[in-house]
């Protein structure tokens, strides 16, 4: 069972600090993957980077 909340709509807005698919491409095979042990991921690494270059490009308000 998860304990992610439910997305009532998962296509969301792009926001101007997003990955863009070339950027993401680049930056894909630098992640970690997987490796058969421990929980399987169950987010998307892209919205999390996303994430991280959207408070680094606006601040924490």
């Amino acid at each position: 069972m998860s304990r992610l909340p439910a997305i009532e709509n998962p296509r969301r807005k792009p926001y101007p600090s997003d990955l863009s698919d070339a950027e993401w491409l680049i930056l894909k095979p630098l992640l970690p993957t997987p490796n058969g042990f421990g929980h399987p991921v169950e987010v998307d690494l892209r919205e999390i980077l996303n994430a991280i270059f959207y408070v680094q490009r606006t601040g924490c308000q």
